[in-house]
């Protein structure tokens, strides 16, 4: 069985307040600066068992719960500057809603049995 999946919607997660002026540079250690870029997904599994309602009543959940974190951690919602600093600028990160056409169990199975 081919796993597919279906993106269904993208929306870009924004702190629930702005950065402080303060905050809105942040420098980059000198090892930091020397490690390669690495880009690193984050990729939260749900079972859609439960009606449609509850599952929206999840994502509104998780949306909101991700826009308030963003304001402890606003570098994460900033945008890489150069080589040398992040620029804390509240643009966001990426959030996708996805279907797939089987079972997590599915997949996960599957590929360690191949």
């Amino acid at each position: 069985m081919t796993f597919t999946v279906e993106i269904i919607a993208k929306q870009t997660i924004k702190p629930s307040s702005p950065t402080p002026d303060n905050f809105r540079t942040l420098k980059l250690s000198l090892l930091d600066q020397f490690v390669p870029a690495v880009h690193v997904p984050l990729v939260l599994f749900y079972s859609s068992n439960a009606d449609t309602e509850e599952n929206e009543n999840r994502l509104d959940h998780l949306k909101k719960s991700l826009s308030e974190i963003l304001t402890y951690y606003y570098p994460l919602a900033g945008r890489i500057d150069g080589n040398d600093s992040i620029s804390c600028n509240d643009e966001g990160i990426d959030f996708f809603k996805a279907r797939a056409n089987g079972h997590l169990n599915e997949l996960l199975v599957g590929n360690w049995l191949t």
